[in-house]
């Protein structure tokens, strides 16, 4: 029998339908990745910012429950081991119990209740204007109340399309996520 004959039909693809699939293949390509890459940031934004957000209610909810005042402040202790507060809140952070309300973890007086690891590479933590990195401590009454507004904003590393996210803490010490709510550093 010939291997040309009917009973025996070529299979394949053609030049041409290989072609067309190619095409197919990287127009759909070249629109998905731009759109994936958005999303990764603004999945890793949102990460990065409920970590902070988990602290802020961490410090709250502690605050009120031993009824003392309780803190977050940056600190690297996540890798240097030592409890102090130092640096900007990029480095990472430690949410502790402190009586006293001051800028430092009193050895033996204050408790650090968790210890939080700094910043994705290239994520900044900002006031909302942008001009400078955010380092100030956060204090908790035991009322629940800071007693201070300020705004913390989450940048994405630059160049991103995703918009900023910002935790805007109120007088009473209530923290809530806003979107888009400043305007991020050029790094």
């Amino acid at each position: 029998m010939d291997r040309k004959s009917p009973r025996y039909p070529v299979e394949g693809f053609t030049l041409i339908e290989l072609l067309i699939v190619t095409v197919v293949l990287a127009i759909i390509l070249s629109l998905a990745i731009p759109l994936m890459q958005r999303q990764m940031h603004s999945n890793r934004l949102h990460a990065e910012t409920s970590r902070f957000f988990g602290a802020i209610n961490l410090a709250r909810s502690e605050a009120v429950m031993r009824n003392q005042p309780v803190s977050i402040c940056p600190s690297s202790m996540a890798k240097t081991g030592t409890p102090e507060c130092a640096g900007t809140y990029a480095d990472g952070w430690i949410v502790f119990a402190n009586t006293d309300k001051d800028k430092v973890v009193d050895v033996g007086a204050d408790e650090v209740l968790q210890v939080f690891e700094g910043l994705a590479q290239g994520f900044q933590l900002t006031n909302r204007d942008g001009t400078r990195e955010a380092f100030e401590l956060i204090n908790y009454l035991p009322d629940g109340s800071s007693h201070s507004m300020r705004t913390l904003m989450f940048c994405p590393p630059s160049p991103s399309v995703v918009q900023s996210l910002s935790i805007v803490l109120n007088i009473v010490g209530r923290a809530r996520l806003v979107e888009g709510w400043g305007q991020c550093p050029a790094a």
